[in-house]
């Protein structure tokens, strides 16, 4: 019996390191602003478009304000833009020790986030005059990403963007 239990252990002691994971080289480690700046890039006109016919159809707006809708749907677009620019940018990676070029990678970031803010802003100033207040609640909670569980902001990330 000690012997099938020493063999046993044995074979689980050579075994267990082909299962285990190895950790990525140091070089593979990837940075997590970069991560989120990808995730953020990733299928911005379709994830917009996905937001904009969600909201649309929680709105369900009257024929009154169909011309508001568009018209704010159209500025929603617009407003992506600067992230879209920066997107297709894509500038490499700032080396590690240079902090400089860290903090000049997040300035454009947060340049063109602040952009596209104030152009969804003025959008959502145009349209809300219009809205009930049920609806108000609707579009904030929607388009702001806290009504539909997944705490997306407009721009695909994680956050507070006011109100």
């Amino acid at each position: 019996m000690k012997k099938h239990i020493l063999a046993l252990c044995l074979v689980a002691a050579t075994a267990l390191p082909a299962f285990a994971q190895t950790p990525p080289a140091p070089d593979a480690v990837r940075d997590p602003r970069r991560q989120m700046s990808e995730r953020m890039c990733r299928d911005v006109d379709a994830r917009l478009a996905a937001r904009l016919a969600y909201t649309e159809a929680k709105l369900s707006p009257t024929g009154a304000q169909r011309s508001a809708w568009t018209d704010f749907a159209a500025a929603a677009r617009a407003a992506a833009a600067p992230m879209k620019q920066i997107c297709a940018a894509a500038p490499a990676a700032p080396t590690p020790g240079d902090l400089a070029a860290q903090l000049a990678t997040r300035e454009r970031w947060m340049s063109a986030m602040l952009d596209s803010t104030r152009q969804m802003r003025a959008a959502v100033e145009k349209l809300q005059p219009v809205l009930t207040d049920e609806q108000k609640v609707a579009l904030a909670q929607n388009m702001r990403g806290d009504g539909d569980g997944r705490g997306r902001g407009v721009h695909g990330h994680r956050g507070h963007h006011g109100g």
